[in-house]
């Protein structure tokens, strides 16, 4: 590390995106067609992927603008609560009386596996009065928006207002996309990422291997010159243009996966900041990622810096 301190990085960042309410079911196993299971425990939590990241940064010291929505109701109101207790700089775009909260039902099973069951609801979409001239002072600026139109308009603004901002986009609401232009879209971003699977369907290949070749051939096309692949147990791989290097995992008492990309973007996010090396770079977020799958919820484990770096300091990575 390089020994800055956490307040030196104070809303260097911003993050648009959903924020949801999740309900989580724990079953003794995951249902087949005709089949029963027992839900073993039930706990609702907030969580949404944007939201999930911008938690995780606040955890990490690094306090995050975050640009978000939520509907009337009381899970709305519920999710603004909790947010409201995080060390973030919270703006929310308003919505109609009547307007229903994005809501997420996570069916985890042995494994641990999760099942995601989506209630769409609020979300920020093109036409919202985004607070655009605070979102592009940032250093970093994360897009992740569900809402194609807004996530265009989101990326071509720097060129023209902020041309220093590091753009960083998550793939996994570019999956909806057909293959060529979502990866088109992806390239527009300085960082992408996101999981092997998210890889995959961006680029249509259907090997690791091939999706990352494909990904460096495009990258001289536009604006990304880094990824970083995250791959459950088998740790992330960083790409650049002309170097791969593979990070390994960590060995953790998982109970519920949810929300660990969110938190190795964070991690990711955090080592940008800090300007690490690649190896240390996957290293700490790979460790970040690992850590929040130890209790039951998006946020419920997410670390601070000094966990983490304990952790690193103590954990042996997996082979």
């Amino acid at each position: 590390m390089s020994g800055h301190q956490a307040a030196e990085h104070a809303e260097v960042v911003a993050v648009l995106g959903t924020v949801s309410w999740d309900e989580f079911l724990v079953l003794d196993c995951l249902p087949t067609p005709g089949s029963t299971a027992i839900i073993q425990q039930r706990v609702e939590s907030g969580g949404g992927t944007a939201a999930n990241l911008a938690v995780a940064l606040a955890r990490l010291g690094v306090r995050p603008l975050f640009v978000t929505t939520v509907g009337s109701d009381r899970f709305g109101t519920a999710l603004l609560a909790e947010l409201e207790q995080e060390n973030i700089a919270l703006h929310i775009v308003p919505r109609p009386a009547g307007t229903a909260t994005d809501r997420c039902t996570i069916l985890v099973t042995p494994g641990p596996e999760r099942t995601i069951l989506w209630h769409p609801g609020a979300h920020l979409r093109l036409g919202d009065p985004l607070p655009l001239d605070r979102v592009f002072q940032a250093r970093i600026v994360v897009i992740d928006v569900e809402d194609q139109a807004l996530r265009q308009f989101l990326l071509d603004l720097p060129a023209h207002i902020a041309p220093r901002v590091q753009l960083v986009g998550p793939l996994t609401h570019l999956t909806a996309l057909p293959a060529e232009r979502a990866l088109r879209t992806a390239i527009q971003h300085d960082v992408l990422v996101g999981s092997e699977a998210e890889l995959l369907t961006v680029t249509g290949c259907d090997q690791l291997r091939t999706a990352v070749e494909t990904l460096q051939q495009w990258m001289p096309l536009g604006a990304t010159r880094f990824a970083a692949i995250t791959r459950g147990r088998d740790g992330c791989v960083l790409v650049s243009e002309r170097e791969i290097v593979s990070c390994p995992s960590f060995a953790v008492d998982a109970v519920d996966p949810t929300g660990a990309g969110d938190a190795f973007t964070a991690g990711l996010i955090y080592g940008l900041l800090e300007r690490l090396p690649l190896p240390e770079l996957g290293r700490f977020a790979n460790a970040v990622g690992a850590l929040a799958t130890r209790r039951l919820g998006a946020r419920s484990a997410l670390p601070t810096r000094d966990e983490v770096l304990e952790f690193i300091a103590q954990a042996q990575p997996c082979s």
